[in-house]
């Protein structure tokens, strides 16, 4: 996938949703404001990084399977709460494919879901949700490594 040009950065920052964009190698190519205050990251400093960096490396075989899985068709996509640092996320991945069904990479959607997660538990309907984003549950440092045939450059 080629590097997104400056004006698609501006459209997603202006998006009421969190947005991660990786490409086919799994480095992220956008990261917008918004999902960098709903993540406490600096989305600059994201950019380049690989999305397994962005987990905890206790959930780096969990994450690696779910992209393989989406990648592979296995799943069309997944979707799922996040409690990250007590605020409640709502979060959709689904692939970016061609018109040929070639994969090319993945768009994560993070919605502020804390309303609707208190809805859920006043009705009794809700299950805990493990905390993520401190201690051993924190992110790693963004992992930049070498430049990747998709022409991200760290």
């Amino acid at each position: 996938m080629r590097e997104l040009p400056g004006h698609l950065e501006a459209i997603a920052d202006q998006l009421s949703i969190g947005l991660v964009i990786i490409d086919h190698a799994n480095r992220i190519i956008l990261f917008n404001n918004l999902a960098g205050l709903m993540l406490h990251e600096t989305p600059s400093e994201r950019l380049g990084s690989t999305i397994a960096s962005c987990h905890p490396a206790d959930s780096e075989s969990a994450v690696e399977k779910l992209i393989g899985d989406i990648r592979a068709g296995v799943i069309d996509h997944y979707e799922g709460w996040v409690n990250y640092r007590g605020r409640m996320l709502y979060e959709y991945i689904r692939p970016i494919r061609t018109q040929a069904g070639e994969y090319v990479g993945m768009i994560e959607e993070l919605h502020d879901a804390q309303d609707r997660a208190e809805a859920l538990r006043s009705r009794g309907e809700w299950k805990d949700v493990r905390a993520s984003g401190v201690g051993p549950r924190a992110p790693r440092e963004p992992d930049l490594g070498p430049p990747t045939s998709a022409g991200v450059k760290p």
